[in-house]
């Protein structure tokens, strides 16, 4: 009895003692952001991880960084458990009637943001090209062209709280555009009543934006600032 209570004990112990690191296949160097400190394994989770998007071309590719901030206690595996099955049923009895199914639970919603799909031409590259965001995940050049077709890229700023809709009303609120160095009109696209000037969003803005073009079309985004028609990307 003495023997078969240290037995199990034992096995106690080992069942509750997390996975070693060389239980753990940590794959290769292979991604271009290994050996950065950061892991970008997407099996993983903790303050050790990348702050930038996850992608399941990395799993198994950044092992040095992985497995170091494993062993340091900074991350942990956290691949999702088989779901359990579903409990059954005991017969009905005769004569009684069947009960109606029960519906599932719809998976959770992304705040009814429809994000679109992967289709644009700088999808899955950690920056959100869809001009309907704001914040410090975007991209630097912004085209009405890419609406809708950044959708990873996009959620995973969202969710990581780096990225928001950009709203007109809250945005238009904390524009103070008498204070706004607007610069001049040395851009390439000046006094053609469109905004150039990839800090502003609004409804008077060109098609296209990009860097080159930032305090170089200052007339025209005066005006539209001054009639309520575009507001400062970032409030």
């Amino acid at each position: 009895m003495k023997y078969m209570m240290l037995s199990l004990c034992a096995a106690t112990v080992l069942a509750a003692t997390p996975l070693l690191a060389q239980d753990i296949d940590f794959g290769t160097d292979s991604s271009q952001w290994s050996n950065d400190g950061e892991c970008d394994d997407p099996r993983f989770r903790g303050p050790g991880m990348t702050t930038t998007t996850l992608l399941d071309a990395d799993i198994r590719a950044d092992a040095t960084d992985c497995r170091s901030a494993y062993e340091a206690g900074q991350i942990t595996l956290a691949e999702a458990p088989a779901p359990a099955a579903a409990p059954q049923q005991p017969p009905a009895k005769p004569g009684a009637q069947t009960p109606a199914p029960v519906p599932p639970v719809p998976p959770a919603s992304d705040g009814g943001i429809n994000f679109g799909d992967d289709s644009g031409e700088w999808a899955n590259d950690r920056e959100c090209d869809d001009r309907r965001f704001a914040g410090a995940g975007m991209a630097a050049n912004l085209s009405w062209g890419h609406v809708g077709a950044d959708a990873s890229d996009c959620r995973m700023g969202v969710e990581r709280g780096a990225l928001v809709l950009w709203d007109m009303a809250a945005a238009r609120a904390v524009t103070q555009c008498a204070t706004i160095d607007f610069g001049d009109d040395s851009g390439g696209f000046p006094d053609d009543r469109e905004c150039d000037d990839v800090r502003f969003e609004g409804m008077s803005m060109a098609w296209a934006l990009n860097v080159e073009n930032l305090r170089r079309d200052a007339t025209d985004c005066r005006r539209a600032c001054d009639l309520g028609l575009i507001a400062l990307r970032d409030y």
